[in-house]
C-alpha cells in the first residue's frame, strides 16, 4: 500500500504503508533466516534476502520492493534500539502483554523523556513483535545465540519473569557450507 505525500520541496512522492500483519510477517521471515544461520555480523546472506524479498512479494504484492524492505529493516532497528535503550536505563523494563515499555513510576519517564525528548514517543507507543526484533538483532546474528528476551527487566501478567524462564537460547549454524555470499550495505545488512 502507498501513499502519496509532499515532501519538503512540495514535489510528490510516494511512501510505502506498512501495516500490522506485513510487520509481522517480515519479521517472521527474518527470524527464520537468524535460524537457518544466514544472518551473520549484522547481514544476511544473499540467498536469504532473495528469499525474504521473494516470500513477501508473493504475500503482500510486487509493489514491495528491495529498497521498501531496506528501508523497513532500518526503521525496525532504529525502534529496536530505541526500545533496549529505554529498558536498559535503571526503572524501565518491557512489559510483554501489552507489548510496551513501562517505568516503575511517571517520574522515571518524566526526568528521561525532558533529558532525552526524543524517547517520548515511546511512552505510550507499543510495538508488536519485540521478541521477534531481538533475535533479529540482539544477539542473534552476532554470537548466534537467539535471545527471546531483551533483558531481565520483563514484565509478564503484571510480575517479573526470571531471566532463564524467559529465555530461549539455541545455537544457530556457523554458515559453514553456506554457498552463499554475505551481503553487505547492498541489502538487509549494515
Amino acid at each position: 500500500m502507498e501513499k502519496e505525500t509532499l515532501n519538503v520541496k512540495g514535489q510528490s512522492s510516494r511512501r510505502t504503508m506498512w501495516m500490522p500483519p506485513m510487520d509481522t510477517n517480515f519479521m517472521k521471515l527474518m527470524v527464520a533466516q537468524v535460524h537457518d544461520g544466514q544472518y551473520l555480523d549484522g547481514q544476511f546472506s544473499r540467498h536469504s534476502s532473495k528469499c525474504i524479498m521473494e516470500q513477501f512479494k508473493a504475500k503482500f504484492g510486487s509493489n514491495y520492493d528491495l529498497k521498501n524492505l531496506k528501508n523497513h529493516y532500518r526503521a525496525l532497528k532504529k525502534n529496536h534500539n530505541a526500545i533496549k535503550t529505554l529498558i536498559d536505563q535503571s526503572g524501565f523494563g518491557w512489559d510483554n502483554d501489552r507489548e510496551i515499555v513501562y517505568a516503575d513510576d511517571d517520574q522515571v519517564w518524566d526526568d528521561y523523556v525532558k533529558a532525552h525528548p526524543d524517547f517520548g514517543i515511546w511512552r505510550t507507543k507499543s510495538i508488536t513483535g519485540y521478541e521477534d526484533l531481538c533475535i533479529i538483532f540482539g544477539d542473534g546474528g552476532a554470537s548466534r545465540k537467539h535471545s527471546r528476551a531483551p533483558s531481565d527487566k520483563v514484565k509478564n501478567h503484571g510480575k517479573h519473569i526470571p531471566k532463564d524462564a524467559r529465555n530461549m537460547i539455541g545455537e544457530n549454524m556457523n554458515g559453514e557450507g553456506s554457498q552463499s555470499s554475505l551481503v553487505g550495505s547492498d541489502f538487509l545488512g549494515k
